[in-house]
Formats: structure tokens, C-alpha cells, sequence
């Protein structure tokens, strides 16, 4: 079965507007809610108001009920491993066993820097990725959990109440065009591995992503089967092309600290039919789980646009 999330507005928005979007995807059929994990807008002004990812999916445990919400991703640099599975383990709890649980190593380097956190080079932040996970993945499963790493120790840490789900929340590792570092992180660790919504791969280009982490699964004796493909998708998305044309001009990309990165923000245009159809392209090239941003997300008319005439009808 083909699943569908949703990245949560969260710049420029009130708390209110949040919960609307997330009540209404549980409404219309989505699978799950996504937050970002940004201390400063990445598009826009850098004044702008950025709700906390944390703090919001906290709240969304409660208001909402059957949807799943989950961190798309959270930065490793900026919450230390240990206290970061307590807090998740805690938050599976409320939210009555919800929580799809994404980590990354961290890519936006000025906002590290505006907020005063080390930001060491790639391969570092890399291999403190990867001792996080080993961390969190003990701090959920063992009694008295003992790791002495190069970045990160533990000393029979406690993690009570445990994750409701077993043996511990869905990890998902999150890439843009990938790597090898990473590919092998995804390999090891990850129950779900998504490529970002900043860059979208053609499908022969998925197909080679996914060739290079099928490699390392079968590298690290896991089953690449067993690994659930996410992928981001910016959609603008109207019901007819007079609407879509008057859309397009509006939600065209625009230039933002993206581009330094080389994560061409890539749309998909369409009408419900239109985009029943790509999808369907990349849902027969692997993926399973989508991630779509909607440029205009607070428009509830669009979210239940999107569950009734596109969701339904990609297999």
C-alpha cells in the first residue's frame, strides 16, 4: 500500500493554523504529519516565525488521534542523543504509540552558527550520526544501556517508560541526493530512508539511488525490502488549469539559501489526474511512503483536494 504524508506548515503560521492542516489530513486519508527540525527559516525572511518541530508534534500528540506525526528530520547537533531518547520515548507514549522518529547528521550550517552550535565537517557530523543512533537504539531497548563512543557515552543510562512501539519507533534517515557515508547509515540503521523534498530525482535517477542503498543493505545483512522509500514532493495542485495556471505563477521556485546546497527546489504541477499519474511513475520505481509539500499548505481546500481525488487513486 502506497502512503501519503504531509510536511507540516510551520513558518509564518500560528500553532491554530498547524493543528487545522494536521486535523484535516487525519480527516482525509494521510498516513502521516511531518515537521522540520529548523531553528531559522530556510526560505524567506530570516526574522520570519519558525514553529519548534519538537514542541509542535508534542501538542499535535494530543490534538490529533489516528494520524501518525513524525520529525522530518531532526538535527543530531542540536539535542544530545541520550536526552533525545527520552524525550522521543516519552512522546511515543503520548501520542498512544504514533511516532515515526527521523534523525540526520545536519546540513544548514549558518543557522548552526547563528545559534552558537558546532558544526564540524561532514564525515564528523556523519559519525556522530551514526553513534547517536547506536546511542538511541540502546537507550530504547536495554535496561541498563552502556556505550563509550568517540562523540557520545552512556553509563547505564535510564529510558523509562520505554517506546510503546517495539522494538522502538520507526527510524528514518533522510538524504538529499545521498552519499556514500550516508547511504551506509541508511543501510545500518534506518526502517525508513527518504530522499528530501529539495531535490526531485527523475525516476531513472531514484532508481540509481536506490540501486546504491540496495548494495549496502545487502553489505550490512539487512533486507532492503524490509525498508520502507520515502520521498518529498513539492506539489502545486489545483482541480482545474485556469486555477493551476494562476498557481503556477504564483508558487513558482524562487532563489533561497537552498540553492548554495545544490537542493534545486523541483515542483510537480498538475490537476488531480495530472498528478495521480507521476506518482504513480515513482510508486512503480519503489517509493512507498510520499511527503508532499504543498507551496500553499495552509489551504485546506487543497489538503482535501488532494485526499479525495489524488490519494485514493495511486496503487
Amino acid at each position: 500500500m502506497v502512503k501519503f504524508g504531509i510536511h507540516l506548515p510551520q513558518i509564518g503560521v500560528d500553532y491554530r493554523t498547524v493543528k487545522d492542516v494536521a486535523l484535516t489530513c487525519e480527516r482525509v486519508g494521510f498516513h502521516t504529519v511531518w515537521a522540520t527540525d529548523h531553528l531559522l527559516p530556510i526560505e524567506g525572511s530570516g526574522q520570519e516565525s519558525y514553529l519548534e518541530c519538537w514542541t509542535t508534534l508534542s501538542a499535535l500528540a494530543e490534538a490529533t488521534s489516528t494520524v501518525r506525526i513524525g520529525t522530518m528530520v531532526l538535527c543530531n547537533l542540536y539535542r544530545h542523543p541520550p536526552i533525545l531518547a527520552k524525550m522521543a520515548a516519552t512522546l511515543d507514549v503520548v501520542s498512544g504509540g504514533r511516532l515515526d522518529f527521523g534523525l540526520g547528521a545536519g546540513w544548514f550550517k549558518p543557522e548552526a552558527e547563528a545559534f552558537g552550535v558546532p558544526f564540524p565537517k561532514a564525515p564528523v557530523r556523519i559519525e556522530m550520526l551514526n553513534e547517536a543512533l547506536e546511542v538511541l537504539e540502546k537507550m530504547w531497548s536495554e535496561e541498563k544501556p552502556v556505550f563509550n563512543g568517540k562523540y557520545y557515552r552512556i553509563n547505564e543510562s535510564s529510558c523509562n517508560p520505554k517506546p510503546l512501539q517495539k522494538p522502538h519507533p520507526p527510524v528514518w534517515i533522510g538524504t538529499q541526493t545521498g552519499g556514500k557515508l550516508m547511504y551506509k547509515t541508511v543501510a545500518k540503521h534506518a526502517d525508513g530512508w527518504a530522499v528530501g523534498a529539495w531535490y526531485l530525482p527523475s525516476v531513472d535517477e531514484y532508481k540509481q539511488m536506490t540501486d546504491q542503498v540496495k548494495l549496502f543493505c545487502s553489505e550490512a545483512g539487512r533486507d532492503f525490502e524490509r525498508l520502507e522509500k520515502g520521498l518529498g514532493v513539492v506539489c502545486v495542485l489545483a482541480e482545474n488549469k485556469t486555477i493551476l495556471e494562476e498557481k503556477t505563477r504564483r508558487y513558482r521556485p524562487s532563489r533561497s539559501p537552498l540553492d548554495e546546497y545544490g537542493a534545486t527546489k523541483m515542483q510537480i504541477y498538475g490537476t488531480p489526474e495530472a498528478c495521480v499519474d507521476i506518482l504513480k511513475t515513482y510508486a512503480k520505481a519503489g517509493v512507498d511512503h510520499f511527503m508532499m509539500v504543498f507551496p500553499d499548505g495552509t489551504d485546506l481546500k487543497t489538503i482535501r483536494l488532494f485526499g479525495e481525488q489524488v490519494i485514493p487513486f495511486v496503487k
